[in-house]
């Protein structure tokens, strides 16, 4: 009688050992946000009043944001989920670029881009998002919490400078234990 009342514990024990570990490794797991600025300075002073193609690169590095840099060996995830820019110290307003693209530099992987920005304003704009450039970004974030990416597109005249503010919003799941 005792053994018949003992088989159903050792079932809910055996099945609670094996499903606990997942359990546990779910619950060890922290979600954050984080926002990662990249600041573009364009500086273009040759005279072209038709117009000028504009390439430039820079390190987006995930572990200048602190939270990033608390957990950044435990990281398990990187996801992109938008990217907006803003555009300050412009020298002359009536520029405009066109056909702007954010890439992955190292694969030449679109991220985002937009088909026309008026160098005059300076709201937030959200970039048009490209899914697999997104996620191509997120893995290599994951590697080395680091990536170089660049820039491009065309200025409709030049000489002209300002500074393009990029910031790319990120959920970021990383293993608390």
């Amino acid at each position: 009688m005792k053994i018949k009342h003992l088989i159903p514990i050792f079932i809910l024990l055996a099945i609670g050992t094996f499903s606990s570990c997942n359990l546990f490794d779910k619950a060890g797991d922290i979600t954050f946000q984080a926002e990662l600025p990249l600041p573009f300075n364009v500086n273009e002073t040759a005279d072209n009043p038709s117009g000028k193609t504009y390439t430039d690169s820079k390190l987006l590095d995930a572990s200048s944001n602190p939270d990033v840099a608390k957990y950044a060996s435990k990281i398990k995830e990187f996801k992109v989920n938008k990217i907006t820019y803003t555009i300050s110290g412009v020298s002359d307003g009536s520029v405009t670029f066109t056909n702007g693209t954010l890439k992955v530099a190292s694969s030449g992987k679109t991220i985002a881009s937009a088909s026309s920005v008026n160098l005059g304003s300076s709201a937030e704009t959200e970039l048009t998002a490209d899914a697999n450039g997104f996620n191509e970004l997120a893995s290599l974030l994951l590697a080395d919490k680091q990536e170089l990416v660049q820039v491009q597109g065309s200025l409709s005249k030049t000489p002209v400078a300002f500074t393009v503010n990029f910031k790319f919003f990120v959920t970021i799941t990383a293993n608390a234990l």
